[in-house]
Order: C-alpha cells, then structure tokens, then sequence
C-alpha cells in the first residue's frame, strides 16, 4: 500500500499555539484566535462527546450499518488537485470498518466529508456544538472522516471557519496563511484548492513554492485545530487508521473581517455548485 504522501514537510514560520482545553476560555479563544483569524491547537478539546470514545472497534456500535461511497484513488489523493476529479467504490460502512481495521486494503481507501447527522439518522447521539461555538454562531455541518495511512487531502483552503477534531489515530497537518496564496498556485478554475503537492512540490513547475511558510505538525486523539476562512491546509494520513471530525461555521455578525471578505466568493461558489458548474 503506497504511502508517498506522508513525507514530512519541514516547518517553517513562527509555528501555532498549543493549548488544553481547560485552559481555554470562549472569551480568550474569541479575541485571541477567532477575531485575529489565528489558528490554534486545542488539547483535550471534547472529553464529554460519546464519539470521543470511537474506534474501530466501538464505532459499528454507534453508527447504523449503511451503504456509503469510499474514495480509493491509488495515490491516496482525496481528489485530483487539477481536474478535481475523483475515484469512489460503494460498499456497506461497517464491512468498510472491518476492512481496513483488518488491514485487508491493498489501496489507502477513505470515508471522507460524510454528514455525521445523515449517518446516525438523526439519532440523540450526534455531537453537540463544539464548546468554543456560541448561540450567534452557524454550524453548518458536521462531518465523518475514517481512513487508513496513505492519504492525502491536497491544499485547499475553506469559505467558513473549520473546527478539525481527531478522535483516534492520528493525522499531519500543515497550515498555511492567506498570505502565502500567490505560492501556493491556486488551480485557476477552483481558485479554493493549490495546484501544488506539498508533500512532493514541483519546483520546477511552481518555484515560488519555496517563498511559503509552512507550519506542520502532528495531532492525535483529542486534539482539536481552528482552522479559520482562508487558511490553507494540507492533511495527510501517515502511519495509522484513523477517525476524525470537523464542523464548519460562520459567525453571521462578527468583526473578524477575513471572514467579512469571504462571503461574495462562497455566494458565489454556492451559486456555481447548485447551477452544476463545478463538480
């Protein structure tokens, strides 16, 4: 099984804070974080969710047993970063849970960007709001990550806040700031995701890369990472099968203002994906 994307991508940069969660007010995390559009690493972050207790093992226990769509490019690449196209094999979830808890896969394969509420059916067992989201914030969505080692989701950045939580395993992250887009060689017609690998940059073909600052490091079960509007982020799956969850939202009224500057362009991006113009 190909595990090319996990090389190590040297940080660069002034890294991002660490912190537990009991050390962590909403207030602090609002002004020193949300406000500044900072991102942060939060320890400990949801130890009264039942999903935070999830593993291959136990997850069959909590989610109903129904056909789901596995992505399983052989590179391990979540999607092409230049066509955006990707390849996907339907199968039943809990003889998908076995599959790679047995090591059976001969490809990385991942459950990915699966609506955690569409999977429990709407069951009391769905995570609540994370604790650092308030009453005037808008979850748009929670979200189900499971998959194996080897993958890679390709730099992209999102229009809407992201609370990323790892519940087992582990996963690599690099981070990049808004400023480095012009290294990052958006792919022109979905300007949201870099043409680059950054786990195997072409220099030749992108030279400004080196011009970047990344930022990577590593979390496991019960980390969680704000990672705000604009941020770009590299995910990679490098030596153990994992679960993880995110949740997008946005703050309607807020005086983060990267926030303010992404709402044209995810009207328009909403726009285009209804109209089916993009994939």
């Amino acid at each position: 099984m190909t595990t090319t994307n996990c090389a190590l991508v040297s940080p660069a940069g002034t890294g991002i804070a660490r912190i537990q969660a009991s050390d962590l007010t909403q207030k602090a995390f609002i002004s020193q974080y949300f406000l500044r559009n900072q991102p942060v690493i939060i320890e400990n972050a949801v130890p009264h969710w039942p999903a935070a207790r999830w593993d291959l093992e136990t997850i069959k226990d909590a989610i109903p047993d129904q056909k789901v769509a596995i992505r399983n490019n052989s590179n391990g690449q979540l999607f092409d970063a230049q066509t955006m196209s990707q390849s996907k094999t339907e199968m039943m979830l809990h003889a998908y849970v076995d599959l790679i808890r047995e090591g059976r896969n001969t490809t990385p394969l991942y459950l990915a960007q699966v609506s955690l509420r569409q999977l429990l059916r709407e069951t009391r067992t769905v995570p609540p709001r994370f604790p650092y989201l308030r009453r005037g914030d808008y979850l748009m969505r929670t979200n189900l990550w499971i998959g194996t080692p080897g993958l890679a989701t390709p730099a992209h950045f999102d229009f809407t806040h992201n609370f990323y939580i790892q519940i087992s395993g582990h996963k690599q992250i690099t981070l990049f700031a808004p400023d480095d887009s012009p290294y990052l060689y958006p792919n022109p017609r979905y300007p949201v995701v870099s043409q680059v690998d950054v786990g195997h940059p072409d220099l030749h073909t992108y030279p400004e890369f080196p011009n970047a600052s990344p930022v990577t490091f590593m979390i496991g079960p019960g980390d969680a990472v704000f990672i705000p509007a604009r941020w770009w982020h590299y995910i990679v799956s490098c030596y153990d099968n994992n679960i993880a969850i995110n949740q997008w939202f946005l703050r309607p009224w807020s005086r983060n203002l990267t926030q303010a500057r992404m709402i044209p362009p995810l009207l328009g991006h909403s726009f285009r994906t209804w109209w089916g113009k993009n994939p």
